[in-house]
């Protein structure tokens, strides 16, 4: 998969207000009366959000003619260019969409709504797809492992010690795994941006990674030689498990590529029919690094001109040729019965936020 990067310049540069109703209320193109408030993306018209759908936002923008540019950086950087400002890429609230790989993160919200106030008033959990974190390592490497296998315990052992980062517990070498032949652990990562870190430490139970893991950033001249200072972070972790027999990273699921491949964790693999137990009433038998993902939104707030012909593409128009583009780039459709059926309207609410 090579990675694009697509600056389509906007006919007209808007200015737009923005209507912005109480707890509870609904967009303004509901009829509600609005309370201005000024409105800019940046001046040429970045979109921030998740590394991991970056490359699915770069075709959805160009099939869309949304005029935007997207930029990645992380679900965290996404959040907050929806909320208050993510330092140094917003000022202030940007974007009212953002593409995240994770839900609303709580506790930034004070007095928000739902459990622990991860909701700010207005925001919607638009699940579009699920998607499975996973292990990335060389093909040869997956054949020699037992089962082609590592379990949960493992991979925080690898990636976090004792989950503390304590260098005593951390394991760095392939022996340790049963691998027969030993080599040490070339160890790669996403930043703490990500939301892709964010479900990585949750489901595994990490707080404070090991000294010895390597961060890879979106388009860094930072990132090992095997990368290009185009590739997003998911890329190059997916190219950096390819071209190394002892290297381990994880990533979204787009980060598959000829050369590597994903373990399964506890003897489960990454596949569709795993993944999509998530969505299950009794999800036994899940994948254990499954998860959501997200093109979230605040419907208290009118979108911008490039930001509104995106949203209108993907939930109006090609709901379909979104879902496609999403299942060609890895990522897994919630259900075989229609596109972006994700619960709710279109998946539109289906998180932990429903636009109140």
């Amino acid at each position: 998969m090579k990675t694009m990067k697509w600056m389509m310049p906007a006919a007209v540069v808007v200015s737009m207000s923005l209507s912005l109703v109480g707890c509870g209320g609904q967009p303004s193109d509901n009829g509600q009366s609005p309370r201005t408030q000024e409105q800019n993306l940046g001046p040429n018209k970045e979109f921030y959000g998740s590394d991991t759908l970056k490359e699915v936002l770069i075709a959805a923008n160009v099939q869309s003619a949304a005029g935007l540019t997207i930029e990645g950086k992380g679900s965290g950087v996404g959040e907050g260019c929806l909320r208050n400002g993510s330092s140094p890429y917003c000022i202030g609230r940007q974007q009212t969409l953002a593409p995240m790989s994770r839900d609303f993160k709580a506790g930034t919200c004070p007095g928000g709504t739902a459990s622990g106030g991860a909701c700010c008033p207005g925001e919607s959990s638009n699940a579009v797809a699920l998607d499975a974190v996973s292990a990335f390592v060389r093909s040869t490497t997956y054949s020699a492992l037992p089962n082609n296998s590592i379990s949960t315990a493992d991979l925080k052992k690898v990636f976090c010690g004792d989950g503390t980062g304590s260098a005593s517990t951390c394991v760095s070498n392939w022996s340790a795994l049963g691998r027969p032949t030993a080599g040490a652990i070339a160890k790669y990562r996403r930043d703490d941006l990500s939301g892709t870190t964010d479900t990585f430490k949750s489901l595994v139970g990490c707080t404070t990674f090991c000294s010895d893991v390597t961060v890879i950033l979106d388009e860094s001249s930072a990132n090992p030689a095997a990368c290009a200072t185009t590739d997003s972070a998911t890329v190059c972790i997916g190219k950096l498990a390819a071209s190394n027999a002892n290297a381990i990273g994880y990533a979204g699921d787009s980060a598959r590529r000829t050369g590597n491949a994903a373990l399964k964790v506890n003897g489960i693999a990454p596949t569709p029919a795993n993944v999509r137990k998530l969505l299950a009433s009794n999800p036994a038998g899940v994948y254990p690094l499954s998860r959501k993902l997200f093109l979230n939104e605040n419907v208290n707030y009118t979108k911008t001109a490039e930001e509104q012909a995106l949203y209108d593409w993907v939930y109006s128009t090609n709901t379909q040729d979104f879902e496609n583009l999403l299942v060609e780039q890895g990522f897994i459709a919630c259900s075989d019965v229609s596109p972006l059926d994700c619960g709710g309207d279109l998946g539109r609410g289906s998180g932990v936020c429903q636009g109140l």
